[in-house]
């Protein structure tokens, strides 16, 4: 047989012709099997998926290439010839570049310049008084008879109201408590802190559920001590709370439990901003320093008179102006000095008058 005789496994016909590549391709599934019928005087060069099948011998000059027919190479794509499996596109596909360039993780960020909490302090620092304190701030919730410190303990963070009550308590030493002052969204918990004193002699809980901010204290005395618009709002708030405390002084050695009753819900409506209250008779009584049926007579009447609905623990004010005139004369002292120092801005926002 001539060397250059086709292989067997081609037709007939096709031997030294023009046609020697069948035109549907070799007749295979696996390079094992497109490979084992042809004979060794044939060359094979796989290269960059390339299957190239020339006659060792092919040249301008032979007979495979009749009709002065171009002596290039025969070649044929193997990813024509089969469906690619998926692993072996896992090896043929170059690489994507990893990326080199470190994600930069993301900042802690100061919302200096975003909305601002609901706390009028907060609300009303300058921008840069407010970066100062933004990333030091704990969003948190604060549920109901939460302690926000004990007495005499050290006071470890300040507590920024956004909604909420906070009630600051004297207790004797029997564990019995009556409530001096409540602190709303104007406020905050733990102002002796500020003060240079590391302790305070009240006990300190949570009221009327809500939420606020947590940031340790010496990072606002640190800020308070530099002066500026912190130092002017805590002031203003410091004499709020002065007030407060001494009218509840008279109030509870000279007024009736009715009165102080009306003047107590008017001023946790007043701080928390809204006409419900979730207080139980116990808990009244004792804020009130009183004995639970004498609270219960006294809620009682104001609910039979039409000024309060009570229900399981909870209070709605129905008639605001008739409770504010069964209330002492407390409730409009300290009244007064609140709208004094807290007006609505151009927003329609309170704010404090400096």
């Amino acid at each position: 047989m001539s060397r250059h005789t086709a292989p067997a496994n081609l037709h007939p016909s096709q031997s030294n012709s023009s046609t020697l590549l069948p035109q549907r391709g070799p007749k295979c599934i696996s390079p094992q099997h497109r490979f084992r019928n042809l004979r060794p005087n044939w060359k094979f060069q796989i290269s960059n998926g390339f299957c190239a099948v020339p006659n060792r011998h092919a040249g301008p000059s032979s007979p495979m290439f009749e009709n002065n027919r171009s002596a290039e190479l025969l070649t044929t794509r193997i990813a024509d010839l089969r469906p690619e499996s998926s692993s072996s596109r896992a090896k043929t596909e170059s690489p994507k570049p990893e990326n080199t360039q470190s994600i930069p993780s993301k900042a802690p960020s100061v919302p200096a310049t975003s909305a601002r909490p609901r706390n009028i302090i907060l609300a009303q620092l300058p921008p840069e008084e407010y970066a100062a304190l933004a990333k030091h701030l704990v969003p948190l919730d604060l549920p109901l008879n939460k302690s926000l410190s004990e007495p005499n303990h050290p006071i470890e963070y300040l507590y920024f109201l956004n909604t909420g009550l906070i009630s600051t308590d004297a207790v004797t030493a029997k564990g019995e408590q009556v409530e001096v002052g409540v602190i709303g969204r104007e406020g905050f918990s733990g102002l002796p802190a500020l003060l240079d004193q590391p302790q305070m002699a009240h006990m300190v809980v949570i009221q009327g559920a809500g939420e606020g901010f947590r940031i340790r204290s010496s990072v606002v005395r640190n800020e308070f001590a530099k002066g500026g618009t912190l130092q002017k709002l805590v002031h203003a708030f410091a004499y709020l709370q002065l007030v407060q405390i001494t009218q509840s002084v008279l109030c509870n050695r000279m007024h009736e439990v009715e009165a102080r009753l009306a003047r107590w819900l008017l001023t946790s409506s007043d701080r928390m901003e809204s006409e419900y209250l979730q207080l139980t008779q116990e808990f009244l009584s004792q804020m009130l320093g009183v004995q639970r049926s004498t609270v219960t007579v006294a809620a009682g009447e104001l609910q039979r008179n039409g000024l309060i609905g009570y229900s399981r623990g909870r209070i709605h004010i129905i008639d605001r102006a008739g409770l504010a005139f069964r209330a002492c004369e407390c409730y409009a002292i300290v009244n007064d000095s609140y709208n004094r120092l807290l007006k609505k801005n151009n927003n329609g926002d309170l704010s404090y008058v400096l």
